[in-house]
């Protein structure tokens, strides 16, 4: 079944369900060995909320978070019916962090007062990805993720500069550096040779003597580890043996700020209007 189909199946069965009728998600809990646990949908969305934002955050950014997470969701769940998958959604920072048995009566609040709410484009969900911390400017689609999608282009925030950490910097000895982009030896030089429409690095080029190599930023991310290298915001030098990274932000930068979010809520944008600032020509309807 191609995903336009199983799209058009989804929304049927979502448009003709009995009142009361509870959807059901498929979250894999386990790799190894395969886990699956399959619950109501808007339980498994508090997990979300509760495992993705702190419970001291405002209502509205916390109702922001769920929608987004439920959207989110529902368009992995049309992956699994299109590739015939026995699950729907894993759960990790690849995901969504699921905290099972964790959801606080803020994240219950959130989901209740939205529940059935979904972000869509032409009434279909959207990948409503978010992040931490954009550090001023989220970022596009298709730099962050490889997805091109329209209601993914950067937007202006300035409402997350009290996220922690959201000034950094890393040092990584540049003999790692070298090993993981297989330049055979410690790096000598780094320069970034492309950035994003975003300004955030997009190319490297890194030398050992005449030897150079061009890696993508979020390659390097990746290798070097998500958590380690907060974002691809950064500028970078050569001092003392080691590279030094010095950014802002944390996360791929795409979609909604977190801790912009939050910002916004304070203000007293709505949940609506914080979600149709990140995910510019989106809608938020009521599908079950």
């Amino acid at each position: 079944m191609s995903r336009a189909r199983a799209a058009a199946a989804l929304l049927l069965l979502l448009a003709g369900a009995p009142a009361g009728a509870e959807e059901l998600i498929r979250v894999l809990v386990k790799v190894a060995p395969r886990t699956v646990e399959e619950l109501r949908l808007e339980d498994y969305v508090a997990g979300v909320v509760a495992g993705e934002m702190p419970a001291s955050f405002p209502p509205e950014a916390l109702k922001a978070q769920a929608v987004a997470a439920r959207s989110y969701a529902l368009t992995r769940k049309l992956e699994a019916q299109a590739a015939n998958r026995r699950w729907d959604i894993a759960t990790g920072v690849l995901a969504q962090v699921y905290a099972a048995g964790q959801a606080s009566p803020a994240a219950r609040a959130a989901v209740a007062a939205t529940e059935g709410e979904v972000l869509v484009l032409g009434m279909e969900p959207v990948e409503a990805y978010f992040h931490a911390a954009c550090g001023g400017r989220t970022e596009g689609g298709l730099a962050a993720l490889g997805r091109d999608l329209s209601y993914l282009s950067p937007v202006e925030c300035g409402r997350c500069d009290d996220a922690p950490g959201v000034r950094w910097k890393v040092k990584v000895a540049a003999s790692e550096v070298g090993k993981v982009t297989g330049l055979g030896g410690a790096a000598t030089d780094a320069r970034i040779v492309s950035r994003s429409p975003s300004g955030r690095a997009e190319r490297l080029e890194l030398a050992r003597g005449r030897t150079k190599v061009v890696v993508a930023a979020t390659d390097l991310r990746q290798r070097l580890g998500f958590s380690r290298l907060p974002s691809l915001a950064f500028e970078v030098r050569l001092e003392g043996g080691a590279l030094v990274f010095e950014g802002r932000g944390r996360g791929h930068g795409a979609g909604l700020c977190q801790w912009g979010a939050a910002g916004l809520a304070r203000e007293g944008k709505t949940y609506r209007e914080i979600l149709l600032h990140y995910y510019p020509g989106t809608d938020v309807v009521r599908m079950y």
